[in-house]
């Protein structure tokens, strides 16, 4: 368990596994879709949003705004 300020976080193990399994399953969604579209830096663009987490995934949705969902 955590200890910060003397109060007990027994949810902090929890929160930080949902967190990075949303993360991962972001980058495996942006894998798949810039595969999808042809693009030649899909992993890029995955080991992008691991590493800096929301800022690709924002960047990602926006240069493909109007591209609608990938065939």
């Amino acid at each position: 368990m955590t200890l910060l300020s003397g109060v007990s976080l027994p949810w902090s193990l929890p929160l930080t596994v949902a967190v990075y399994g949303i993360l991962v399953a972001a980058a495996a969604w942006i894998y798949r879709d810039a595969r999808a579209r042809g693009n030649r830096y899909a992993v890029v663009w995955a080991v992008a949003t691991l590493v800096f987490a929301i800022v690709p995934v924002l960047a990602y949705l926006y240069l493909h705004r109007d591209a609608g969902p990938a065939p």
